[in-house]
């Protein structure tokens, strides 16, 4: 699957899961508020949290593909965009901005998946679920879809043994994992090294 392909096919699940969890999240009581019941066909407040605006995929395919996918679902739910732009304090108060606008459910690719927990945790006191879209966030979410991260390594490392051929054994590789604070990066990783153990140095 190519990487656009891929990037539709996650953002469609991420769409049809939130739909689905606002329809039916705001129905619940919560601390003795009035219950807010939603139907379905009536309007949604969708709150899409991306991480940074240096990677061409958020701005170009993410946030379009998800708008219009909301659209196609639900054409009187609005969806409220921001950007974290790399800073994980920064998007901590993008979701609670997101609460005081009482949005029905966060879509949050998070910038940092532990320092994100807090916030996540006031939306779920607040009786807004979260779905941790691409990168999975920690606390109490409410759904989570990506991709197979690990098949996604040992996809590179086939293609890069493809590449090297007979010359693997004698090459050196040099690998550069991302992120720590990525939980996807050591997925990467692990699937990697699965198949590139023992085939290079």
């Amino acid at each position: 699957m190519n990487a656009t392909l891929r990037r539709v096919v996650i953002a469609t699940a991420a769409v049809s899961l939130t739909v689905g969890l606002a329809a039916c999240g705001k129905a619940k009581e919560a601390d003795g508020r009035e219950a807010r019941d939603r139907k379905k066909g009536d309007a949604l407040t969708i709150g899409l949290l991306l991480p940074e605006d240096q990677t061409a995929r958020y701005e170009n395919f993410d946030q379009p593909l998800i708008e219009k996918r909301v659209k196609e679902l639900c054409s009187a739910c609005d969806v409220k965009y921001v950007n974290a732009k790399s800073d994980a304090s920064v998007q901590q108060q993008q979701v609670d901005s997101m609460i005081t606008k009482d949005v029905d459910v966060i879509i949050l690719d998070s910038v940092d998946s532990k320092s994100i927990a807090s916030s996540v945790e006031k939306a779920h006191d607040a009786d807004i679920p979260v779905v941790a879209y691409d990168r999975l966030a920690e606390g109490p979410i409410s759904a989570y879809t990506s991709f197979d991260n690990a098949e996604v390594g040992k996809v590179q490392a086939r293609s890069l043994l493809k590449e090297i051929g007979g010359k693997a054994k004698s090459g050196q590789i040099v690998m550069l994992n991302g992120w720590e604070a990525d939980p996807n990066a050591a997925m990467y990783k692990q699937g990697a090294l699965s198949v590139l153990k023992g085939k290079v140095k």
